[in-house]
């Protein structure tokens, strides 16, 4: 099979093949969850600039299927629409799809709690099992509160780990690294810095625009297009 045919084909792994995921997903169950009721203290701003599609995202396995993953119970997969496809041509290379390379800022205030630079993007339609964060960073903002940003492009992750950083600080751009088939970015919220441990936490955003209506803290949901109200710059 030639990648064109299998770009086209995407068994379940690609953001194209939208109806089988979402069946996928259906089959699975919430995970259980402490923190149900609870209010992060940290103040999460969107972790980019301009308008980006909320692929996953919600509390329910219909609206976002990371809610069957302890850690991920409450995971965000953002990516860029233009009418209404996420790639120009034929989406056969990376740089085809409207994300790749988008600048990434950190969400919060924090310390680099860890980081990764150093795992090649995929081609599109292919997954990287053995990384599975592929390029990332983790940021400590206190209050056992950790955001992490997943599935960086390759080299472009600016940060070190124990560097102490602000709200807006650019982190590295949007990429197709680890367990990935499109470019787009992975974000969650969990109690602990060590990848795949501990359990997930709510993510409420501030001062952000939902589908044209301004949001001054909320939870967006699955197929919102969302942007930031902030001016977000890199350093």
């Amino acid at each position: 099979m030639t990648r064109a045919e299998r770009i086209r084909s995407f068994p379940k792994t690609g953001w194209r093949n939208q109806l089988a995921r979402r069946l996928n997903a259906l089959k699975k169950h919430p995970a259980a969850s402490n923190f149900l009721s609870y209010q992060p203290r940290t103040r999460l701003q969107l972790p980019f600039s301009g308008e980006w599609h909320v692929y996953w995202g919600g509390r329910t396995i219909a609206q976002n299927y990371h809610a069957a993953a302890r850690d991920q119970r409450f995971a965000y997969d953002f990516l860029i629409l233009r009418a209404g496809k996420s790639f120009r041509d034929a989406g056969e290379k990376n740089d085809d799809y409207f994300c790749f390379g988008q600048p990434v800022f950190a969400p919060a205030d924090g310390l680099v709690f860890s980081r990764g630079d150093d795992v090649p993007d995929n081609p599109p339609g292919e997954m990287n099992a053995e990384h599975p964060l592929g390029n990332y960073a983790i940021l400590d903002h206190g209050d056992g509160e950790f955001s992490v940003l997943a599935h960086l492009r390759h080299g472009t992750v600016r940060v070190q780990g124990g560097e102490r950083i602000r709200a807006g600080h650019l982190l590295g751009e949007c990429g197709n690294s680890g367990r990935s088939s499109e470019a787009h970015l992975h974000y969650h919220l969990q109690n602990t810095g060590i990848p795949f441990r501990g359990e997930g936490l709510p993510v409420f955003f501030v001062e952000y625009l939902a589908d044209a209506e301004p949001v001054t803290r909320g939870e967006p949901v699955a197929r919102q297009t969302v942007r930031s109200q902030r001016e977000l710059g890199g350093q």
